[in-house]
């Protein structure tokens, strides 16, 4: 046990969450380690021996918002309907949680973007979880799919515009409904042509 007096799992676990309701209250630009530090009661030197700097705990803080979204994510994958039906179902609650996120709490949002601007590796991560989900709900609405893996990279190019955390920002002020009714033609016009070549 650490002279801090937590088990080094639950200091990092604490330092998320200290970190997640700093970004929450003075923002994600004026998160300090010190100011983390200080309020578990450690040195920051004690933070530095669990992460590297500022950048690794803003990681472990949308790491954390996207495992949660993930496991939301995952209902829609196994849930009832179609592959087809499932993978819509996909896709839409991935837009709700983001537009969500960006109304509810736009300091942690601000963090996610920045992260997935600088490509950071938890982004790139889930990016290519859901890539293998979106794959596998393709192979078993088109189950003559030449290349899943392809077929999936085609789709997430096209729901970018839908899905870019960036671009989430820019239709806030639209009627949810009707940029989930876009999403869902755009999406349908997909498999209809990836169905016609396979």
């Amino acid at each position: 046990m650490p002279r801090t007096g937590l088990a080094p799992e639950e200091l990092k676990r604490r330092a998320v969450e200290v970190a997640n309701q700093r970004i929450k209250t003075v923002g994600y630009s004026k998160l300090r380690v010190t100011d983390v530090a200080a309020e578990l009661g450690v040195s920051h030197a004690a933070l530095y021996a669990h992460f590297s700097g500022k950048a690794e705990i803003l990681d472990a803080v949308v790491g954390h918002w996207l495992d949660m979204a993930q496991e939301e994510l995952r209902a829609a994958v196994s849930g009832p309907g179609t592959p087809e039906q499932r993978l819509e179902n996909w896709l839409i609650q991935r837009l709700r949680l983001k537009r969500q996120a960006a109304l509810k709490d736009p300091e942690l949002y601000e963090a996610y973007c920045q992260a997935t601007d600088r490509l950071r590796e938890v982004v790139l991560r889930h990016k290519a979880l859901w890539r293998d989900q979106i794959a596998m709900l393709l192979t078993q609405a088109i189950p003559d799919l030449k290349d899943p893996a392809h077929a999936a990279r085609l789709v997430q190019s096209a729901m970018y515009g839908f899905n870019h955390p960036r671009l989430v920002l820019e239709y806030l002020d639209t009627e949810a409904e009707m940029i989930e009714d876009r999403l869902r033609d755009v999406l349908h016009t997909l498999i209809a042509g990836l169905r016609s070549i396979s």
